[in-house]
């Protein structure tokens, strides 16, 4: 018989448990699913050379980034934070007139990374190319530079698209290399629409895959891949699956997903959520039956994405780039990722940065340790 004491002794487990097993399912949602876009209000100032923004941990950084009025379709690049104002929760920034548009800007934006906006802006050597995949054609930008022979391959992240390469196409060009900027099955753009959720890498390499195919068919003979967060996760699966992989000659990861387990744990922690919830959601999304429900081709395959807690599995000379003060992807698991890959690792800490926003910090220092190492390791072994 339940006496009322048992009773409130199974209600006190089970009101924590359901909680807990709500909390994993949005968080699983989160991860594999587009989430809507963070606005904010803003307006240009008086003078029309600075905008004032909502003030937030992302708008008030130091560094170069971009605004988009999306009523509009128009973007502002903006730079120097001029004022700060905590009681009224805004903050102002400095207009930069190259590139920019600004025009009747706001009252509602989005503020984003890309400071170029279009492949115009990055070199005016590029062409808006098709790749043929599994699914059809997926649209690219080719820069092709005088050196066909080395291509570098950018690859975006989750739920961004491939324009937030540009940045990496800035920093790659004074190397002289052919970019290719692809796009993938869960990205917008792809039409008809292929995947309505982010398979975190594991189906999306196969659709870079057919990118590094249509580098090698165009002549190219030696290959890196450039991974941004997810990004990273497609380039080290590409690295070992591709049928082109003795192609590629090296990677370069800004702020990578090198383990989606230690990734997803460390957003656990981050929301104040035990280790038992992290490990629920990956469980729901290993089930056959919750990912079907979430729109997934597959389940994940958690193993399948891990290249920290297996040693030595990365055989191709890597670089990864990252801010110790990236939360998202925290820089902890970038460094154990080059402790279980000693070999062909290369671990570089950049200044205080948001997640995949260490360009935007400091596009020189960025550059230097990008091209420094490229020509150290890769071009070096040409010669």
């Amino acid at each position: 018989m339940l006496t009322p004491r048992r009773i409130l002794a199974c209600l006190a487990f089970l009101v924590p448990a359901a909680g807990l097993a709500g909390f994993a399912v949005v968080m699983a949602r989160k991860i594999v699913k587009r989430g809507p876009r963070d606005y904010r209000r803003a307006e240009v100032l008086e003078d029309g050379r600075g905008i004032r923004i909502d003030l937030d941990d992302y708008t008030k950084v130091p560094g170069d980034f971009g605004v988009f009025d999306p009523v509009t379709e128009k973007y502002t690049r903006v730079g120097e934070v001029t004022l700060i104002n905590e009681d009224q929760k805004y903050v102002e920034r400095r207009i930069d007139p190259c590139g920019s548009e600004t025009g009747g800007l706001g009252p509602i934006v989005d503020w984003t990374p890309d400071v170029f906006f279009e492949p115009s802006a990055v070199s005016g050597r590029y062409e808006e190319v098709d790749i043929p995949t599994a699914y059809g054609a997926a649209p690219a930008w080719l820069f092709e530079a005088d050196d066909t022979d080395v291509w570098v391959i950018h690859i975006h992240g989750s739920w961004t698209d491939r324009s937030i390469m540009f940045r990496d196409v800035h920093a790659f060009s004074s190397l002289g290399f052919t970019s290719l900027v692809p796009t993938f099955r869960s990205d917008a753009e792809v039409s008809p629409p292929q995947a309505e959720s982010s398979h975190l890498g594991q189906t999306e390499w196969r659709d870079v895959d057919s990118a590094v195919s249509y580098a090698v068919a165009r002549g190219a003979r030696r290959i890196i891949l450039s991974g941004w967060s997810m990004g990273g996760t497609i380039a080290l699966l590409t690295a070992e699956r591709s049928a082109h992989r003795d192609r590629i000659v090296g990677l370069v990861l800004v702020g990578p997903v090198t383990s989606w387990r230690k990734a997803i744990s460390a957003g656990a922690v981050r929301a104040g959520v035990p280790a038992i919830g992290a490990g629920l959601v990956m469980r729901l999304l290993q089930a056959p039956s919750f990912a079907r429900m979430l729109g997934l081709e597959e389940p994940i395959d958690f193993d399948a994405l891990d290249w920290v807690d297996v040693p030595n599995r990365v055989k191709v000379p890597t670089l990864v780039l990252h801010s110790t003060a990236d939360l998202e992807v925290p820089w902890e698991i970038s460094a154990a990722f080059q402790r279980a890959n000693p070999a062909t690792v290369t671990l570089i800490s950049l200044p205080e940065a948001h997640h995949t926003q260490e360009w935007n910090a400091s596009p020189s220092t960025f550059t230097k340790e990008l091209t420094s190492w490229v020509s150290r390791t890769i071009l070096t072994e040409r010669s």
